[in-house]
């Protein structure tokens, strides 16, 4: 989950990509923060076992653990990441996770990922096609369609900003927040990724895939938060209040998120007993079109 950039920018979790957001830690406590709708939109793609699947931009590797479980011993699981330290981190702990089966993990992107056309039977992208602006997009598509075989199918989970709600906050806050960010031209591009979400079945469609579907998770949490959400929910609402100074949100917006910036605030928004918060998260799937006979697992 990585709304509205800017790369790099201090507190804001970025890997050596420069893309924030996107370091082990912080993408481990969000896992771990919302782990079970995730595994539930996992489950929904239709993964079978015996299959080979790909995780292109698996990050921390969060994933590959019940990957492997979906696919079983007969099945494989390649993983890759555009940030180098991610795959190794990736690399060190998969001994440590008794995975059902084998996981191959290296570096590059999904815009051009480093495989000969139609080897898997299944590709999972999830929070990675928001770093893309619409106009590049379609060449990601494109991609994670070619590695997938005729029949296969093409996974892609994201957020949607506009599903974001905090209570007891001023119900518009991050709307205005979306807003300035939109305004912001040199974000425009990330900015546009993180609002997209609920488009997705659109973008799967345009790409040539065949019977998509589409299913719109909404992540709820309410006071008293476990350390996990709490850890969560702190780091990402301390990111979005820095956006918000940088990005000229309304003056009466800024006294709320300069509170949930500071852990000591006595106005926190995470101390407040009546804390609720809602992210939304959308996981679209469509089938690469029939168009020959290749079996299931003759991949990689």
């Amino acid at each position: 989950m990585a709304p509205y950039g800017p790369q790099g920018a201090q507190g804001s979790h970025a890997s050596s990509t420069g893309q924030s957001l996107t370091e082990p830690g912080w993408l481990d406590a969000h896992f771990e923060a919302c782990r079970t709708e995730y595994e539930a939109m996992l489950s929904w793609v239709g993964i079978e076992p015996g299959w080979c699947v790909l995780d292109a931009g698996c990050g921390s590797g969060s994933y590959i653990p019940f990957l492997a479980e979906l696919v079983g011993r007969s099945g494989r699981v390649a993983a890759l990441d555009l940030a180098s330290e991610n795959v190794a981190f990736v690399e060190e702990q998969a001994p440590r996770w008794g995975l059902a089966c084998p996981v191959e993990a290296r570096v590059g992107s999904v815009s051009a990922l480093p495989y000969p056309d139609g080897v898997f039977d299944a590709v999972w992208c999830a929070n990675t096609t928001q770093y893309f602006g619409d106009e590049d997009l379609p060449a990601v598509m494109t991609e994670l369609r070619r590695v997938v075989r005729p029949g296969g199918l093409v996974a892609v989970k994201d957020v949607d900003m506009n599903l974001l709600r905090l209570y007891p906050a001023d119900p518009f806050l991050v709307s205005h927040l979306s807003e300035a960010s939109l305004r912001a031209e040199r974000v425009n591009a990330e900015s546009r990724g993180s609002l997209r979400g609920r488009e997705l079945r659109r973008w799967l469609e345009r790409s040539g895939l065949t019977e998509v579907r589409q299913w719109t998770a909404l992540i709820e949490r309410w006071a008293p938060l476990r350390p996990v959400e709490r850890k969560f929910f702190g780091e990402w609402l301390a990111y979005l209040a820095g956006l918000a100074e940088e990005r000229g949100v309304p003056e009466k917006d800024l006294a709320t998120w300069r509170a949930v910036r500071d852990p000591a605030a006595p106005d926190n928004l995470l101390d407040h007993p009546d804390f609720y918060a809602c992210e939304g998260q959308v996981v679209a799937v469509g089938q690469v079109p029939p168009a020959d006979s290749r079996s299931p697992g003759d991949g990689v």
